[in-house]
């Protein structure tokens, strides 16, 4: 593996990998970081699941154990259409399937040859795709048109979901224009709290647990939020609010939040105050438009100075790799979604012993 080069979540590089996907000749997209494998559907291996949620097809034989096989045109309310022949389909799997389990070392530059959605007809279900993800420590598969490329961009050229979309209802997070095409950014984690009962749980307020603690305490220590989640960023709101932290500004991007930071800090600087009382703590998802949360713990951390401001990353992708990474970029703690009660602890444990100067 390279070292010190433009290795996606390396140190901060603010660069993802996106696999494009179609469903009716529309083009979405997920992190490439999510994905372990894409194979050709084949039906011979589904099992019918009585009383499942209507967007899911049933379980589906995978490698040496089974998982949920949801279908993806049914949760995003779109027609599937596939769009590549499963020779061209069966090319961008290659390159998934060449890649290291790490996910972080360098890619084969190879890329399969792009869908032509003007004159794609649709399809019945066997010539579809199944892309095989692995997030929120979970592998689940779901069922594609298609698919046509992997894009790799700098978190730069994928823009927020309007603010008229952007509802706690949404299922998209971003998009992306790739060659005067829109691509939208799929919140996969909202579509898995929304259809698997077990994932629905985890996401459930109930699970946070009350402080022992006194609420003063909290309710002084400013706690800055990014998550591009409408989903997730309210969850996580309530969520440090019912435990005493009343101070919560939350922000859909990195970019965003960095320059919250900047002004506060020299808002901090001005009145001659401890940073601390205005960025207590910064807790970030990875995956975000304008500015990921590698390069935000990274920037907050080196670019700013903010060295004893404590800085917990809480992201779907985390494992054993991108833990490491966290690490890298010099973050202060880092949990896997939907972890919540945990995520409680960790911001506990920097908070409420941090040191109160910058």
């Amino acid at each position: 593996m390279r070292d010190q080069e433009g290795i996606l979540l390396e140190s901060g590089t603010n660069e993802v990998e996106v696999l494009e996907f179609q469903l009716a000749g529309q083009g979405f997209g997920v992190n490439v970081l999510k994905v372990q494998a894409i194979e050709q559907f084949d039906i011979a291996k589904v099992t019918e699941i009585q009383l499942a949620h209507e967007s899911v097809i049933g379980t589906y034989n995978y490698r040496d154990g089974v998982i949920t096989l949801v279908d993806l045109s049914h949760a995003l309310a779109v027609e599937a259409a596939a769009v590549l022949p499963p020779e061209d389909a069966a090319a961008v799997a290659a390159v998934v399937e060449a890649m290291p389990t790490d996910r972080t070392a360098e890619r084969p530059a190879q890329e399969a040859p792009a869908a032509d959605a003007a004159g794609a007809k649709p399809e019945d279900i066997e010539t579809r795709i199944v892309l095989v993800l692995e997030f929120n420590e979970q592998t689940t598969g779901f069922l594609v048109g298609g698919v046509n490329r992997i894009h790799r961009v700098s978190w730069n050229a994928i823009s927020p979901i309007s603010p008229y979309l952007a509802s706690a209802q949404t299922k998209f997070t971003g998009s992306l224009n790739i060659e005067k095409r829109e691509i939208l950014m799929v919140d996969m984690e909202r579509i898995l709290a929304d259809i698997i009962p077990s994932t629905g749980d985890a996401y459930s307020l109930d699970r946070a647990h009350e402080s022992s603690r006194a609420g003063a305490s909290r309710a002084d220590i400013p706690i800055l939020l990014a998550e591009d989640s409408p989903t997730i960023r309210s969850i996580v709101t309530a969520l440090l609010n019912r435990g005493g932290y009343e101070i919560v500004h939350a922000f859909d991007n990195g970019q965003s939040c960095f320059e919250a930071i900047q002004g506060f800090k020299q808002q901090a600087e001005k009145e001659g105050r401890p940073i601390h009382d205005f960025v207590g703590a910064l807790v970030s998802d990875i995956e975000m438009p304008l500015m990921d949360g590698m390069t935000l713990c990274r920037r907050t951390k080196n670019d700013l100075g903010l060295r004893s401001t404590p800085v917990i990353l809480f992201s779907s992708l985390i494992n054993e790799q991108i833990a490491r990474k966290c690490e890298s970029v010099g973050a202060d703690g880092y949990i896997s979604k939907p972890k919540f009660s945990d995520l409680m602890d960790l911001v506990d444990k920097h908070c409420l012993t941090q040191p109160t100067t910058a």
